[in-house]
Order: structure tokens, then sequence, then C-alpha cells
């Protein structure tokens, strides 16, 4: 009994001295650089999911909680005080409930990048995905159709919508390229480079101010 109990503790001893983090086995997905942002989207990490921490994990269910969040139903039409109804209506509670959802991803995600590289570049890419899914909503809302005859009204109206989107694209841009400068070590986990840099190209651009942070990078 005792030689038996000594062998299962050297046979640990020997896994622990020999091992490193067990690597995914075939080909990595690389992941969808274009279309929705979801899980789906995302590439295989280099190692199992076990070998990710107990928060990163956590992190990522946050995250896919947050993506599945889906968008609301549109306006009945395209009037101006339908959108108003609707925007004040529906797609605020939808802001709202998604806003909350990814900050507590995002919380999760932005501490878990500090316990491992590898997380860094994980949280990278799943804060461009939670911020480019809002964006995309925030983009898609259309202008009214019975203001045609008030350019200065519509002008004012774009420029609102615009302003209100802003913020999660500057956030989505600034998390993928961090995302594609962490990745290009290891080389394991190289593909996030392209996956991330290819998401980030897709983003709308001209809009932005150049005032956004992401906690998922260091100097």
């Amino acid at each position: 009994m005792r030689c038996s109990s000594l062998l299962v503790v050297l046979a640990v001893v020997l896994s622990i001295a020999c091992g490193g983090p067990r690597m995914r086995e075939g080909e990595l997905f690389a992941g969808r650089p274009s279309g929705p942002p979801s899980m789906a989207s995302m590439p295989d990490p280099d190692v199992v999911d076990e070998e990710l921490s107990p928060r990163m994990r956590r992190a990522m269910e946050l995250a896919r909680d947050a993506l599945d969040i889906a968008a609301p139903e549109p306006a009945r039409s395209r009037a101006a005080l339908d959108l108003t109804e609707w925007s004040e209506g529906a797609l605020r509670e939808w802001l709202e409930r998604k806003t909350a959802a990814i900050e507590a991803a995002r919380t999760e995600l932005d501490a878990a990048a500090e316990e491992q590289h590898r997380q860094r570049i994980l949280a990278g890419a799943l804060v461009g995905l939670l911020y480019e899914d809002v964006l995309r909503v925030l983009r898609r809302r259309p202008m009214p159709d019975d203001l045609e005859d008030e350019p200065e009204i519509l002008d004012v109206y774009r420029d609102s919508l615009e302003s209100q989107a802003r913020p999660w694209l500057e956030t989505a841009r600034r998390a993928y390229r961090a995302c594609a400068a962490n990745a290009r070590e290891p080389e394991s986990m190289r593909h996030f480079v392209a996956f991330c840099e290819a998401r980030e190209m897709g983003l709308p651009s001209g809009m932005e101010s150049g005032e956004s942070t992401v906690e998922v990078i260091r100097d």
C-alpha cells in the first residue's frame, strides 16, 4: 500500500515537473474576422480551457451572456416620433441591460488579463467583440424619413447618433489593437493577430476622438 501511494505521488510530481500548460490538439480555429460579434467568432486559445484561470473562465461566461442579449426589435416606422419613442423605450432598456452585462464581464476580463499574458490576449479580443456588438446596433439606427426637407435638423440628429456610438467604437478599436499587439508572442497565439487586426479594419472610420481607454495592454 505504501509503495502504491509513493508511486502515485511520484507520478504527480513528474507530471508537474515535465509539464507546461496542456495545449489544444489539432488545428486551431482562427476565428471569424467579420460578421456579427459572438463567442462563436472567437479564435481558439492555444491551451485547453482548464488551463485558463477560474476568473478567466468566469469572464468568458459573462462575455457570452452579454453577447447573447439580442438587439431590440426596430421601431414601427422611420417617422421621427416613432424613432424617438423607440429610442427612449426599447432601445434605452436594451442598452441599459447590455451595458450592465458588459461592465460585469469587463471587470472580470480586466482582472483576468493581469493574471497571465495569454489571458490578456483573450481579454482584448473579447472586449473588442463586446463593444463592437453595441456599436453595430447604434450605427444601424435609421434617420427619420419625414425630416428629409429639414437638412439642418437631420445634421443635428446624425451628429447625435454618432456621438452616442463613438465611445463604443473607440473602445472596440483600442481593444482589438491591444489584442493584436499582445498576440505576437507566444507563437502559438499568433493567430489572434490576424483576427483582431481584421476585426479592427471592419470598424467604421472617421468617428474617433482618441479619448478612450481599455485595460488589456501594458507598455
